[in-house]
């Protein structure tokens, strides 16, 4: 079976790809599942994952002579959104899944659940106590180096109804490519020192808005209240899901009307 892609998908991270995606789904949907590059070292490197994402977005279009469907997961949705600002007449819809609308907010909130949760992470509270003091670049390193001590991700990712998608996830992450961390660190840093874009985005087609309700890095109600200064017009929905809403679900829960 071959589909036609009318639908970019962007990851997270930053410094994610998609290849758990393209085992996950095959050929099953019309979702381009896009990588990032590495971006490391690149002055401004989150405005180079931007235009390497605008290009893309541009060669679908064009490809298929019609606007282009976004979904966007986690921290995707920072890429999409300036998509939206930069690229408005080439996209038909936008689909944000998890995404949290300030990046380092998700990362403290989810340092304050696994404290809450008990779950053993030497140091953390005082890397946490750290970055709320002052979040420079070293601070931050240490903070997600405490909260992720071994590199991987805690099973509290996922809802307490997606058990057997936690399993399926972690079997098949095992086997792709790691997080570019060099790309997530230079990226992030990035942020920590650019204000966070809340104005209206100035695009006004239709957005999509999907919140596990179980999703550690997301606080659901100042979430949805911070991305309707962005997209005002958005149909905010909350899902039974954790953070990976798109792998918990089928795709009739998230992929909307595309």
């Amino acid at each position: 079976m071959t589909t036609t892609h009318n639908t970019l998908f962007i990851h997270g991270g930053p410094g994610l790809s998609s290849a758990v995606e393209r085992e996950w789904f095959g050929n099953t949907l019309p979702i381009l599942w896009w990588d990032q590059p590495s971006v490391a070292g690149i002055p401004e490197p989150f405005r180079a994952l931007v235009a390497h994402a605008g290009h893309q977005l541009e060669t679908l279009a064009n490809t298929s002579g019609s606007k282009i469907n976004l979904i966007a997961h986690s921290f995707g949705g920072q890429i999409a959104t300036a998509l939206a600002r930069e690229h408005p007449r080439l996209i038909r819809r936008i689909t944000l899944l998890g995404s949290p609308p300030v990046p380092l907010h998700a990362f403290l909130h989810f340092a304050r659940r696994l404290l809450e949760a008990g779950h053993e992470r030497p140091g953390l509270k005082e890397a946490l106590a750290a970055v709320e003091a002052n979040c420079d670049g070293d601070r931050f390193i240490a903070f997600i180096q405490a909260c992720y001590p071994d590199g991987s991700l805690p099973s509290i990712y996922f809802g307490p109804h997606s058990a057997e998608a936690r399993d399926r996830y972690f079997e098949m992450a095992g086997k792709m490519p790691p997080i570019d961390i060099a790309t997530f660190f230079a990226v992030m840093n990035e942020f920590l020192h650019t204000p966070n874009f809340t104005q209206p985005a100035g695009f006004d087609g239709e957005v999509s808005i999907v919140m596990g309700r179980d999703d550690p890095l997301l606080d659901l109600d100042a979430g949805k209240q911070e991305w309707l200064k962005v997209f005002p017009q958005a149909e905010v929905t909350l899902a039974d899901a954790g953070h990976f809403v798109h792998l918990e679900l089928p795709p009739e829960a998230w992929r909307g009307k595309f």
